[in-house]
């Protein structure tokens, strides 16, 4: 590869990496946030009840928000999801798409500063 093609790709590879970060400022002014939500089914513990004596019967589905980092922090939002959280959800993650792309770019463009 010719020196100039090289540093065409540089300044393409630069002008994306870029962009991208441009795009992760402009999301990162919207209140994202980065996790899922998931849903469960529970027993009420009432010894009468009917999700008792059925596993079809469970009350729910219950709304949780589960966090980055691991997911390991769950917050119950309830039977319903508020108005506003998928959309900070998918925002969020965006954000974590792009990111991935932005380290893929300056991977290639450290490979080419190797060469």
């Amino acid at each position: 590869m010719s020196v100039n093609k090289i540093n065409e790709a540089k300044i393409n590879l630069l002008d994306a990496i870029k962009d991208i970060e441009n795009q992760i400022q402009s999301l990162s002014q919207q209140d994202p946030l980065f996790g899922f939500i998931s849903t469960k089914y529970i027993k009420c513990g009432r010894e009468s009840c009917k999700c008792k004596q059925s596993p079809k019967a469970l009350h729910g589905p219950y709304f949780y928000l589960r966090l980055e980092p691991e997911y390991k922090f769950s917050k119950y939002l309830g039977r319903k999801v508020p108005a506003g959280m998928k959309d900070r959800i998918s925002v969020g993650t965006n954000i974590k798409e792009l990111e991935r792309k932005r380290k893929r770019l300056t991977s290639t463009l450290d490979d080419i500063d190797f060469v």
